[in-house]
């Protein structure tokens, strides 16, 4: 798969995973006002439960978040190090056209000699 490609899936993946996060804490919000309104938890009880399952919540979307830089970093640092060396291969061929061309137009001078 090309490389530009997987980077534009770390990104819809963090994006997913976002989305993801947002719509489980509204969830959870809802799960816990149903437990409270049936006298399953007590409000307070339900209000540490949301804050708890709040915090884990932005813990775990931190560190996806902090995964996907990094996956991020790593694949821009491998397609500058791929560019440079596409850069050098050009640089050796264009190298080796000029003396190809030079070696041609010395045995063309030394015909006309």
């Amino acid at each position: 798969m090309d490389k530009m490609k997987k980077v534009g899936l770390l990104g819809a993946g963090a994006l997913i995973a976002a989305g993801l996060a947002a719509l489980s804490e509204e969830r959870n919000r809802e799960f816990v006002k149903e437990k409270v309104d049936v006298g399953k938890l007590s409000k307070e009880e339900g209000k540490v439960f949301v804050e708890d399952l709040v915090s884990k919540t932005k813990s775990q979307k931190l560190s996806l978040e902090k995964n996907i830089v990094e996956k991020l970093q790593d694949s821009v640092k491998m397609a500058y190090n791929e560019l440079d060396e596409l850069n050098d291969k050009i640089d050796e061929l264009k190298i080796q056209e000029l003396e190809a061309e030079l070696d041609r137009m010395k045995s063309l001078r030394k015909e006309q000699q």
